[in-house]
């Protein structure tokens, strides 16, 4: 090689060097080049001096053990060295010392290198203080929130895949386990309450699938051991560890869900007063009346017509008083209408009427033609019809004109949210033009014991609601002060069908027949005994059913059995009608038999037929429906 061409491969070396050592110098990481034997630092960079505070003279005049604080007092470097030279290269965490004294924490990757037979250390070594740091904020951070989800009074727990993960002290305790360990890998819907499962279900995959939270909910959950107990639950979906989980808080409520039935319980004791008030305010104005007639027809005892008319308008005071009696069993037990097909109109312009009797307020009705007929209770609807057409007088004290409608309708509910259904339906409308009712008063108008009248009961309304439900129809209400207002009925419909040919109205009795009446009140037997003999048929009395057991087989056996059995459906102290109808039709499948009850709610008097009774009669009854019920009986 030429002289010229040696000098140019040296300057270019040399270049070479000064970029390399350039890019040694302008890196992050502090390099030191260590020898293997004393370990002295044979060269170092400007990050090694910066990090470490030294100049560089004063680097390479000091040791590895000068530097790293971490070595044990029993560390021999040779031994470091061989295991270094036998791997290659090694990963370590240190604590390197400044000159100042003050440390750091390194980071540190070293490696055993050999050029040209000549050994070195190169170690690379980064500051990590700020990933320590950010590690022990993490830690302390994660601890907080540690503290914090295990101190929470709320359950909180996440699920994957259905299946819990992680759950707080407190889930263990909502859920009736020892350690929330107990439950992971279980399926969270069978901690549901079955009745919630199919909800929670759904809901929780259109969570997952859109990525939403839940808000606050109710729910019920199941303990380890079966029992119930209502949460208040909000859910929120997110990713954990790559898949997609529910992030649950869950609230015990049962406190607050006694404390609100306890207060409700208080404030329904305090209606009551203003409830007893109301009834016995209605009770004596009856009462008035019926002796007030009675004594009148005694007075008149021998003018037959006068004492005949004023023991008629004694009749109608008691069955108002039965009005108000049914009101109270409506809304006391549900009140389970005995439905029959009807026609409404009718039923309208006679509740109408007698509701607005006396009163200065007008009223216009107006129905569709060919109206669809319902199954409904004619008394129980009969009722709604007057307490809607009541309030509406009570809010027009200067009088006014009530215009009812009934049209028929194919309800849908995107129309008719609150409809069980959709279908057919007659609504009816009944619309004033009164004071009207504010908006706070309009939340609460069918609640029980509310009222806005001073002598009111809060009853009349809230049976109503409790009528038509019980009817599978809806009752709601709108209204601007000053305006007026609107009830609106809605009742399931049958297509009306013509009115088949009445048959001729029955005679006193279309033929004689032997009757036993069982009755646990001694009055009413003897009065319901004296009806039954009054229209000519042999009646034998019982006060339970033991003794109609005892009687009918007598008669039976006598060749003389009883054409009809009457049976009261609650007897105290002995057996009632629905246990004796099951005896007796083990005696005679094909007996007639008659259920008598004050209560329409009970199951027996709706569905009597599934009982084994042939008719019914429901307390207080008029002689002619006595008689009607017999005849349709005795001509099968």
């Amino acid at each position: 090689m030429k002289p010229n061409e040696i000098t140019k491969n040296k300057t270019k070396i040399e270049a070479d060097l000064e970029l390399l050592r350039g890019l040694i110098n302008k890196t992050n990481d502090a390099i030191f080049v260590v020898d293997p034997q004393s370990g002295c630092c044979l060269f170092v960079n400007d990050q090694a001096c910066a990090s470490l505070g030294y100049d560089r003279q004063e680097l390479l005049k000091i040791t590895v053990k000068d530097i790293e604080t971490t070595f044990p007092d029993n560390f021999l470097w040779q031994t470091h060295v061989d295991g270094l030279r036998q791997k290659g290269s090694q990963m370590l965490e240190g604590i390197h010392k400044r000159k100042d004294r003050t440390t750091f924490p390194v980071e540190t990757n070293v490696s055993y290198v050999v050029l040209n037979t000549r050994e070195y250390m190169v170690a690379v070594v980064r500051d990590i203080t700020e990933r320590k740091q950010a590690a022990e904020a993490l830690r302390e951070s994660e601890d907080w929130y540690r503290r914090m989800v295990e101190l929470s009074p709320d359950a909180i727990f996440i699920n994957v895949a259905g299946k819990f993960v992680f759950m707080n002290a407190m889930g263990a305790r909502l859920f009736g386990v020892e350690h929330p360990e107990d439950l992971y890998g279980r399926t969270v819907l069978e901690f549901i309450h079955p009745d919630f499962r199919e909800i929670v279900r759904v809901r929780s995959e259109n969570s997952l699938e859109h990525g939403a939270s839940n808000p606050w909910l109710e729910e019920v959950y199941l303990r380890l051991d079966g029992s119930a107990v209502p949460v208040e639950v909000a859910a929120m979906s997110f990713s954990y560890r790559g898949e997609k989980a529910a992030h649950v808080i869950a609230r015990d409520i049962s406190e607050r869900k006694k404390m609100h039935d306890d207060m409700l319980r208080t404030q329904k004791l305090e209606s009551l007063g203003v409830l007893a008030g109301g009834i016995a305010h209605d009770f004596n104005n009856l009462l008035q009346g019926v002796f007030g007639y009675i004594s009148i027809a005694k007075l008149n005892a021998a003018d037959k017509d006068k004492s005949v008319a004023a023991l008629d308008q004694a009749e109608k005071a008691l069955h108002m008083s039965v009005n108000l009696t049914t009101q109270l069993l409506i809304f006391s037990k549900g009140g389970k209408p005995v439905k029959k097909k009807m026609s409404l109109q009718p039923m309208i312009e006679n509740s109408a009427r007698f509701a607005l009797s006396g009163s200065s307020a007008d009223y216009q009705i107006k129905l569709d033609k060919d109206l669809w007929q319902v199954e409904a209770d004619e008394g129980q609807i009969g009722q709604v019809i007057q307490n809607i057409v009541l309030n509406a007088d009570q809010s027009m004290p200067m009088g006014g004109t009530i215009v009812i409608t009934a049209k028929n309708l194919h309800a849908s509910k995107k129309v008719i949210p609150q409809l069980p259904e959709e279908g057919k339906y007659v609504v009816i409308s009944v619309q004033d033009n009164g004071t009207g009712i504010s908006e706070e008063c309009l939340s609460k108008i069918f609640d029980p014991y509310f009222t806005t009248k001073a002598k009111g009961s809060g009853l009349g309304l809230a049976t109503c609601y409790s009528i038509i439900k019980n009817h599978g129809g809806v009752i709601h209400v709108s209204s601007k002060v000053g305006k007026g207002t609107t009830f609106y009925v809605y009742l399931p419909a049958i297509e009306a069908k013509k009115d088949a040919p009445q048959p001729p109205q029955l005679s006193l009795f279309v033929r004689k027949a032997k009757i036993l009446l069982m009755d646990d009140e001694e009055l009413i037997r003897n009065i319901a005994g004296e009806m039954i003999d009054v229209l000519g048929h042999k009646v034998e009395l019982a006060e339970h059913g033991e003794e109609v057991i005892e009687k009918y087989n007598a008669a039976m056996e006598s060749g003389n059995p009883f054409d009809v059995v009457i049976l009261d459906l609650t007897i105290r102290g002995g057996m009632g009608g629905r246990e004796t109808i099951e005896r007796l039709l083990a005696v005679n499948p094909r007996i007639r038999a008659i259920v008598s009850s004050g209560y329409s709610d009970d199951a027996v008097v709706s569905d009597y037929r599934n009982y084994g009774f042939s008719a019914r009669l429901t307390k207080p009854y008029k002689l002619q429906e006595l008689s009607d019920t017999l005849n349709n009986l005795l001509i099968q």
